[in-house]
């Protein structure tokens, strides 16, 4: 884990997946620092995909570290959800993100900027 610097969520795999040519280069640019929740491991595979469209994709997600969800990371949920009215699958994205000091790499900024967290937008917005 100490080569990581980023925890990449869910919706940067959907855009890559969706031919999106900033969320490709920033997951083949930066690869090698990347990981992802489990949570947004099933959060992506839940989406409706053919049978093989699931296979590539799960082979994709599986290429990167999956960091499992901890007492350390419930725990740092709790904390957050007592800042901030937060879903659930967020909340534990923001929170995996917090416990190991990754920067946390997703479009969707404003859903986690009242948290003490890194963000990063590819997209630059």
């Amino acid at each position: 884990m100490n080569d990581k610097q980023f925890l990449v969520e869910s919706n940067i795999f959907i855009y890559h997946i969706n031919n999106e040519p900033v969320a490709t280069q920033f997951l083949t640019e930066y690869f090698c620092q990347c990981c992802i929740s489990q949570l947004s491991f099933i959060e992506v595979l839940s989406f409706d995909f053919t049978h093989e469209e699931r296979q590539a994709v799960q082979e994709l997600l599986e290429g990167f570290e999956i960091i499992d969800t901890t007492k350390d990371i419930s725990l740092q949920a709790i904390s957050n959800r007592d800042r901030k009215k937060i879903k659930i699958a967020d909340n534990i994205i923001a929170s995996t993100a917090q416990v190991y000091s990754l920067t946390l790499v997703t479009r969707s900024i404003k859903d986690f900027q009242s948290l003490d967290i890194k963000l990063l937008n590819p997209f630059g917005q």
